[in-house]
């Protein structure tokens, strides 16, 4: 069983986009598929409004507590609803499951840059990440409180979350296909197709990659408080190879600058987020 999840955070639809589109594909082959593969949206209220979120951020939510909450709040909105449907239709899924169970969950980052993959704690991850000609991204799982892979992970799922780039281009859904279309492949329920159409889906994700190490291993996160004056400073990108002591942002009056060199992740350039950025460096 492979779930695609697209849509956690409404202002990055390129997941969906990208399901649709090699669903249609996989329909028009008729190929044969072993098992299931089933695309989930995320917040269908917030990517109504095109917005993150409407009240909080559904990546942050999950964990057993925190969805037993949500499932005994009285007529719930927002994203307590949100949670309590996508967590329904994920049981759903698991408990008819007849084999090995897979998650990907697609995003999109506020910052211009290049696809990778966020690589999760076990083994298995890290095989189903190889099978992705990306950087990953280790150690980043750890830092977040409550993202929807951790739990997936304690359920039974290889879980991988892929970035497939800037939100709104063409180009971060055209990465999000090649993404699914290998992925099909690496957890089985496909065989290679016919024609070029894998191989291309590789290249694709290689070429745009550069000369990014294959893993770097996050070391630092900036969190954000409430009422925070925080602004990154201009021109990162979202894996940005930066030396020693460059400024990365202001927080108030508070100067930010890299403490050895490295890679800034996930600077952010939005109004909702609850991280500043990451900062990683190579994997040994």
């Amino acid at each position: 069983t492979l779930v695609v999840v697209g849509g956690m955070h409404g202002n990055e639809p390129a997941g969906l986009h990208a399901a649709r589109v090699v669903f249609e594909r996989l329909r028009g082959a008729s190929a044969a598929l072993r098992g299931e593969v089933i695309a989930l949206c995320g917040n269908l209220r917030a990517l109504a409004e095109g917005r993150r979120a409407i009240v909080q951020d559904l990546n942050r939510m999950w964990s057993d507590a925190e969805l037993a909450r949500s499932r005994a709040t009285e007529a719930p909105a927002a994203e307590v609803a949100e949670q309590v449907e996508l967590a329904d239709a994920l049981e759903t899924i698991r408990a008819r499951a007849r084999g090995p169970l897979y998650l990907l969950d697609l995003h999109t980052t506020s910052a211009p840059g290049v696809p990778f993959v966020i690589v999760g704690p076990t083994a298995a991850d890290r095989d189903f990440s190889r099978a992705l000609p990306l950087p990953g991204i280790v150690g980043l799982e750890a830092l977040l409180e409550g993202v929807l892979t951790s739990w997936m992970h304690r359920h039974g799922f290889v879980a991988l979350a892929v970035e497939g780039g800037q939100s709104g281009t063409d180009e971060a859904a055209a990465n999000l296909e090649a993404v699914l279309t290998i992925a099909l492949v690496a957890c089985g329920a496909l065989d290679e197709p016919a024609g070029d159409g894998l191989a291309d889906a590789r290249a694709r994700l290689a070429s745009s990659c550069g000369d990014l190490p294959q893993l770097i291993e996050v070391v630092s996160r900036h969190a954000l408080a409430p009422g925070h004056r925080f602004r990154m400073e201009p021109g990162f990108a979202n894996i940005h190879r930066t030396p020693a002591g460059t400024l990365l942002a202001r927080d108030g009056d508070l100067e930010l600058r890299a403490h050895e060199d490295g890679f800034v992740l996930l600077p952010l350039y939005q109004p909702e987020g609850r991280d500043g950025y990451f900062y990683g460096r190579v994997r040994a």
